[in-house]
């Protein structure tokens, strides 16, 4: 995904990934975690592939998500909290848009 024009970075995936991480700070998971349980709170659900795409948006293009190795092929994305204020202004930009 490309950066600020990215289809992906005002949608419902994006918002739902980033308004669990605001409000759990603390949590990690993988992205079959992320998938099952944080984006079923918020009531979005999206293909495997689409929620990949969006953690690696957030992760690596936009460095909101921090990505961190548990075994060997396990992945554990969480809140990059030193970015926490940019995130909380785009979730406000998002619903001041809506």
């Amino acid at each position: 995904m490309a950066a600020e024009s990215s289809p992906g970075a005002c949608s419902s995936l994006v918002r739902g990934i980033l308004l669990y991480v605001v409000k759990h700070p603390d949590a990690k998971d993988t992205l079959d975690g992320i998938n099952e349980f944080w984006l079923s709170d918020a009531g979005v659900h999206h293909g495997k592939s689409e929620v990949y795409d969006a953690l690696e948006f957030l992760s690596e293009t936009k460095h909101w998500l921090s990505k961190s190795k548990a075994g060997a092929a396990v992945t554990l994305y969480a809140l990059n909290k030193p970015r926490l204020a940019e995130i909380e202004s785009f979730l406000q930009q998002a619903a001041d848009n809506n």
